[in-house]
């Protein structure tokens, strides 16, 4: 079994993974992040933590994993139509492909732009694209996957933000 996390953040889901005996590979924009993970977690076999942009990264190497997913990483902050036949192209038949996110605030759809350090300090530009899990159901039907569901997993307290999980795959 063989996973890629997109955006693994401090790699925990990662490390879990080959603790399992799963090749698992993570992958993040962020040079620290990398740098952390394979210092933290770099000791376990079957984890490798990689440095890239997704849509480059998934566009250059010629391999294909069992699983791939992103856990608010950057099937959040990436083009899905970039990204997605890239998604396509790197998973086996029968391979799946997970998200999460924040669901989508009601009326805002599609790509948002925010800044990244909060509305302080040096000016970074974040772009996310949020969607209802039915749209999201159609943007992956449209690029070649089954979708398997599409849901938004409410907050354990009433009133707090949930999660938007889904989860396609490669026929």
């Amino acid at each position: 079994m063989t996973a890629l996390e997109l955006g693994f953040g401090r790699g925990d889901a990662v490390a879990a993974l080959a603790a399992k005996g799963i090749a698992a590979t993570g992958l993040d924009l962020s040079p620290v992040q990398c740098d952390q993970a394979r210092e933290h977690w770099g000791h376990l076999p079957g984890a490798c933590f990689e440095h890239g942009d997704a849509v480059e990264y998934l566009a250059r190497i010629d391999r294909q994993w069992d699983a791939i997913y992103s856990i608010w990483g950057a099937l959040w902050f990436t083009d899905p139509d970039d990204l997605l036949p890239r998604v396509h192209d790197r998973l086996v038949s029968g391979g799946r492909v997970v998200f999460s996110h924040a669901p989508a605030v009601p009326k805002a759809y599609g790509v948002q732009g925010m800044y990244g350090d909060g509305l302080t300090g040096r000016q970074v530009w974040i772009h996310r694209w949020a969607y209802e899990p039915e749209t999201w159901a159609d943007i992956l039907t449209d690029h070649g996957f089954a979708v398997l569901d599409a849901h938004v997993e409410s907050a354990l307290e009433p009133d707090h933000v949930g999660t938007l999980i889904v989860q396609a795959l490669k026929p």
